[in-house]
C-alpha cells in the first residue's frame, strides 16, 4: 500500500525535520496549485508542472511521491497527510473538505493567503526578538572576558587583596567560580534548555504550570490571548467556509492549539455543542476569550453571518497581535537595558572603587 511505501524509521523522521521545506516554499505550494487549478490542470498534472521548477531537492522527492499516490488512486488530502509532519492537520482537512465541496482552486488560495500571513507574524516575532537578543549575548560575553581577563590582571596591580573592597572580593570570587567550573556551567545551561523541551513534550503537570504561566504574566499573557483569539477566528472561519461541520471543526481545533488550557477548551465546546449548546453558550463563561468576540458571536450565530464575521476579526486580531508584540517588546527592551546597565555598573564599581583607594594611598605617601 502507499502507506507502506513511505513508512519511515524514527531515524528518518529526524532527517526529515531537519530537511523540511520551508514555510516559504509552502506558501508558493499552494499558491502554485491554486493557479494551476484555476487553469483547468487535474491536481496530477499540477504536481508534475509545479515540481518542474522546484529547487529544494526534498521538497522534490516529496511531490514526486505525491504524485505517485495520486497516480495510485489517493486523493490530494492523503498525500497531503502523509507528511504530517509538514503540512499542517488544517491545511489537510481543509484541501479534504474542498474535494467534496469542489471549491479546490478557492481554498488553496486562501491557504496560500494564510500561510503568508503566518509568515509575515512570524518575520516580526523574529525581528523583534533579534535586539535583545544581540545585546544580551554581547553583554554577556563582554562580562565572561572582564571577569576572566581584566579583574585578575587589575587585582594583582594591589599589595594586599585583603584590603580590597567587598564588591570586588566579590567580583573575583565569580570569575574564580567561572574559571574552575566553565563545563559545568556550560553543561548546566544546556541541561537546563533540553530539560525543558523535554519536561513541555512530556510531563502534562509542568506542561499546564507553564501554559497557565504565559496566559497570567502580564503583557506576555495579552499578547497569548490575543494569538489564540486569531488562530480560534481564522480557522473557524476557514473551516466553516469549507462547510466542516462546527463539531469537527472544534476537535480540529482542539489538535492544532498547542496551549494547553486552549486545546482543553476546544474539546470542552465540542463535547458543548454534541449535547445542543451553542458556540455562545460554551463560549460566555471563558475567561480566555475576549468577551467582544463572544457577544459579536452571540449576534451573528444565528442569523448564518458568523463564517464572515470571524473572517473580519481574525483580521482584526491579526492586526492587534503585531501591535502587542511591538507594546511587549518596548517594555522588554528597557528592562533589558537596566539588567545590561546593572552588571555593567556592578563590574565598572569593583575595578574603578580599589584603582580609587590606591590612587588615595599613593597621594598621602
Amino acid at each position: 500500500t502507499i502507506k507502506q511505501k513511505m513508512k519511515k524509521t524514527w531515524f528518518d523522521a529526524i532527517v526529515q525535520q531537519f530537511s523540511k521545506p520551508t514555510l516559504k516554499q509552502k506558501v508558493n505550494f499552494f499558491r502554485l496549485l491554486a493557479v494551476s487549478q484555476n487553469a483547468g490542470l487535474g491536481i496530477r498534472e499540477s504536481l508534475v508542472s509545479i515540481n518542474k521548477s522546484e529547487t529544494h531537492k526534498g521538497f522534490k522527492e516529496m511531490i514526486d511521491e505525491m504524485v505517485i499516490a495520486l497516480t495510485e488512486g489517493a486523493s490530494l488530502a492523503e498525500a497531503l497527510q502523509e507528511y504530517d509532519y509538514f503540512f499542517g492537520s488544517d491545511e489537510i482537512e481543509l484541501v479534504r473538505s474542498a474535494q467534496v465541496t469542489g471549491n479546490m482552486a478557492q481554498v488553496l488560495a486562501q491557504l496560500a493567503d494564510e500561510l503568508e500571513n503566518t509568515q509575515e507574524i512570524q518575520q516580526k516575532i523574529s525581528k523583534a526578538m533579534t535586539y535583545p537578543t544581540i545585546v544580551l549575548c554581547m553583554a554577556v560575553g563582554a562580562v565572561v572576558v572582564i571577569l576572566l581577563y581584566v579583574m585578575p590582571g587589575i587585582v594583582e596591580m594591589f599589595w594586599d587583596p585583603e584590603k580590597l573592597p567587598w564588591i570586588t572580593k566579590f567580583m573575583m570570587g565569580v570569575s574564580d567560580f567561572i574559571k574552575n567550573n566553565w563545563a559545568v556551567l556550560l553543561w548546566s545551561i544546556v541541561s537546563l534548555v533540553v530539560g525543558y523541551k523535554i519536561l513541555y513534550a512530556k510531563v502534562l503537570l509542568f506542561k499546564i504550570f507553564i501554559d497557565t504561566l504565559f496566559t497570567k504574566v502580564p503583557v506576555v499573557g495579552a499578547v497569548v490571548k490575543t494569538f489564540y483569539m486569531y488562530r480560534f477566528s481564522n480557522l473557524l472561519s476557514q473551516f466553516y467556509e469549507a462547510w466542516v461541520s462546527p463539531v469537527v471543526s472544534l476537535k480540529l481545533l482542539g489538535n492544532i492549539f498547542d496551549n494547553f488550557l486552549y486545546k482543553k477548551k476546544m474539546v470542552d465546546v465540542k463535547s458543548d455543542l454534541e449535547s445542543g449548546f451553542t458556540l455562545y453558550e460554551s463560549l460566555v463563561s471563558s475567561t480566555l476569550f475576549d468577551p467582544i468576540l463572544i457577544q459579536i458571536i452571540n449576534v451573528w450565530e444565528n442569523t448564518g453571518s458568523l463564517t464572515t464575521v470571524l473572517g473580519k476579526m481574525s483580521n482584526f486580531y491579526r492586526n492587534s497581535f503585531k501591535n502587542s508584540i511591538d507594546v511587549a517588546m518596548s517594555m522588554i527592551e528597557p528592562i533589558l537595558m537596566m539588567f545590561v546597565a546593572a552588571i555593567v555598573g556592578t563590574i565598572v564599581g569593583s575595578i574603578f572603587l580599589p584603582m580609587a583607594s590606591m590612587m588615595e594611598q599613593v597621594q598621602n605617601m
